[in-house]
């Protein structure tokens, strides 16, 4: 079932908190009568177990790690542009929690990780807004920059099986992520030593962010997972498919400053505070056998490649059946953030390599990676 744990972290990796989720699970053949007599009814207590004890608080979970990785997207280092700039960058968050583990008296599922992801991948376009309309250096215009970013891809079947590093993943992902900042100088950089060092100043700024996920993904289940029920361990075979799409939409301001070495290094300190909110729909299947390990059927490890060739003799032998789970929903979520910066920016000619991380509470963090080229 760590497998099937593993799905759910892939599943909800930007998902947020469901307010309006529906399950049932239906079973056919002997092994059912294994199961709590409640299981594949509408008001089965077990399945909100299930809901409120772990699907809620993954989905919370990873709502903050989309947030989180949102803020990141234009990747704006010291805060300020001389006149012109483009380039990529990554956003990536991360937020981890106890595992969790959900029963009753009659069903044991086993523990399953509390993890939260996610990755946004950026196209940057920056400019000084005084330099765009045309005025001098001295001017107060020339305090205010611009940072824009956008992307709109799919990560094909290919590119899943890579960075899954296995061939367990059958879908496509699409990727859709779009915003902005708008940065003043409140305080000018002041240099010492022949501006071997210097203080950056202060740069105060005020962004929004919009990012949108299509997930169509199937995991295909390696072995069957370990199922405890009425005190007999089962096991459950079957891939697990599902669909969503959920939009987020992030709002922050935040002060940055630093102190610059040698002409090329700056290191950047700040801090800032975020309002989030989104909303998605989701749908999982999952339909697979289901043996229970009695004295007449030891064997029940069920490799995935003979999960629908088994022997209908060894069936009929033993206490087995058809199990499956099937969930819909969708829902909504809003959470406000306070977060800390820090990081590099170094410059170099015409080039730009950004890496900064936020810290926005304990164990929730991202970390972003931008080059640029400056015109």
């Amino acid at each position: 079932m760590k497998r099937t744990g593993f799905i759910f972290l892939i599943v909800f990796g930007i998902i947020l908190k469901t307010q309006n989720l529906q399950a049932q699970f239906t079973c056919e053949g002997k092994s059912c009568a294994y199961l709590p007599s409640s299981l594949t009814s509408l008001t089965n207590d077990t399945y909100y177990r299930f809901q409120k004890e772990y699907l809620n608080e993954v989905m919370k979970t990873n709502t903050e790690a989309g947030f989180l990785a949102n803020l990141g997207g234009s990747i704006v280092g010291t805060g300020h542009v001389r006149r012109f700039q483009v380039g990529v960058g990554v956003s990536a968050a991360g937020y981890k929690k106890d595992n969790i583990t959900v029963g009753d008296t009659g069903l044991k599922l086993p523990e399953l990780p509390n993890v939260g992801g996610s990755i946004i991948p950026s196209f940057n376009l920056d400019f000084n807004l005084g330099w765009i309309l045309g005025f001098d250096d001295q001017h107060y215009m020339r305090r205010f920059s611009v940072y824009l970013h956008g992307v709109n891809s799919a990560i094909s079947q290919k590119q899943l099986e890579g960075l899954s590093n296995n061939k367990n993943y059958e879908g496509r992902i699409t990727i859709k992520s779009y915003g902005g900042m708008l940065r003043y100088q409140v305080f000018e950089k002041v240099g010492f030593l022949a501006n071997v060092i210097t203080w950056n100043g202060v740069n105060l700024g005020v962004g929004h962010h919009v990012m949108n996920e299509n997930f169509s993904l199937s995991y295909l289940e390696g072995k069957a997972a370990t199922i405890e029920t009425n005190g007999v361990k089962g096991k459950w075979g079957g891939d697990t498919n599902f669909e969503y799409q959920t939009k987020v939409r992030t709002t922050h301001v935040d002060l940055r400053t630093g102190i610059g070495l040698f002409w090329f290094l700056n290191v950047i300190v700040g801090g800032g505070y975020s309002w989030n909110s989104g909303d998605s729909q989701i749908s999982l299947s999952r339909t697979g056998p289901f043996l229970i390990q009695t004295a007449s059927a030891s064997i029940i490890d069920l490799p995935r490649e003979y999960q629908n060739q088994i022997s209908p003799a060894l069936l009929s032998a033993s206490d087995s059946g058809t199990l499956g789970l099937s969930a819909h929903g969708s829902g909504n979520s809003r959470r406000k953030i306070g977060y800390g910066i820090v990081g590099l920016e170094i410059d170099v000619f015409l080039f730009k390599i950004i890496a900064e991380g936020i810290y926005g509470g304990q164990d929730l963090y991202s970390g972003n990676l931008g080059v640029k080229v400056s015109f």
